[in-house]
């Protein structure tokens, strides 16, 4: 058996902290959150493909601190329950809700974390030929295809219309209530030129038989079953938790 970090290992490992999401308690989680930034510099297999993908992860840990702190607070605000923890210019803050945003933020983060890992460190192509080696139907892969493209695309997407925008003059950056009614005329271009361009993309590869490209066939060496240790053990890992709780779950 081998033990390298390929395709299906990543793929085993977000199902399994898909699964620690949703079972293990939020101190566990916010664990499994600092283990992945560490596993971002420390595992070659983690790293991301380019620059963009990099700047797009840093950004995405600021953003994550800023969404915690905030569900946190807010739900420490409205969820009167409990022992009061704090009290911070005449607003009481409940233990119970604090609780309760904390698990609901390390529960966000870390699915976030698990997915944004694996798109930033595994090349588009890589991933669609894995797709279509394992027998997805060709339009299922051509729809997922265009959705990340569409998605890889959309930052410097929603920059040039913001640069369009305010180059005819609108007042999309003079404060928060000029960029929010601006949304609207920047969402519109937004939607239908990303409409019209997956239209023209999906057509040029249809053209090209995409969807009638058949499969490469491996080697009859290739054909044997290969398991990957790795897989085995997140697999293995993520259905003993699952019986663990539905066995605590039973026993409440």
């Amino acid at each position: 058996m081998k033990a390298n970090l390929d395709l299906p290992s990543k793929l085993s490992l977000v199902f399994f902290l898909w699964v620690c999401a949703f079972t293990l308690p939020w101190t566990f989680q916010v664990g499994l959150c600092l283990l992945l930034v560490i596993a971002r510099f420390a595992i070659p297999a983690f790293r991301p493909v380019s620059h963009r993908s990099a700047a797009a992860f840093s950004k995405f840990i600021l953003y994550s601190i800023t969404v915690a702190l905030l569900v946190t607070c807010l739900n420490a605000l409205f969820i009167r329950s409990g022992n009061v923890v704090a009290t911070l210019l005449g607003f009481s803050f409940y233990e119970d809700g604090l609780l309760f945003g904390l698990r609901t933020a390390s529960r966000l983060i870390l699915l976030s974390f698990s997915v944004l890992m694996f798109f930033i460190s595994t090349p588009l192509t890589v991933f669609i030929d894995y797709l279509q080696s394992k027998g997805l139907p060709q339009y299922l892969v051509l729809m997922l295809l265009l959705t990340l493209h569409f998605l890889d695309h959309l930052p410097s997407r929603i920059h040039q219309i913001f640069l369009a925008q305010q180059a005819r003059g609108a007042p999309v950056d003079s404060g928060v209530l000029s960029r929010t009614r601006a949304l609207l005329s920047i969402l519109s271009p937004l939607v239908l030129s990303s409409i019209v361009e997956s239209i023209e993309r999906g057509t040029a590869l249809e053209l090209r038989g995409f969807l009638s490209r058949p499969v490469a066939s491996r080697k009859p060496e290739d054909t044997e079953t290969r398991v990957n240790l790795l897989t085995i053990c997140f697999y293995f890992m993520s259905l003993v938790i699952i019986a663990y709780s539905i066995y605590r779950w039973l026993n409440v």
